[in-house]
């Protein structure tokens, strides 16, 4: 009688396959989580100040009054 070789099924194979490409997708979706994580903060970090020292300010943003401003009384 021959010997019959179990399917990957029957042996347990399978099953471990699917769970190491499970595993393997999870880890791929961290790490890319992970490294979004890390540029924005990063991009933030740089970007911040930058954005500080360009903007334009209002006139009326000052706390000091303009030279030679003379407040009229009506």
């Amino acid at each position: 009688m021959r010997k019959l070789t179990p399917t990957l099924t029957q042996s347990g194979l399978l099953a471990v396959l699917l769970q190491r490409q499970r595993y393997k997708v999870i880890q791929l979706a961290q790490r890319r989580a992970h490294r979004k994580h890390v540029r924005v903060a990063l991009w933030n970090t740089l970007a911040c100040p930058y954005r500080a020292l360009t903007t334009p300010t209002l006139a009326g943003d000052s706390a000091e009054p303009f030279v030679g401003t003379v407040l009229r009384r009506t």
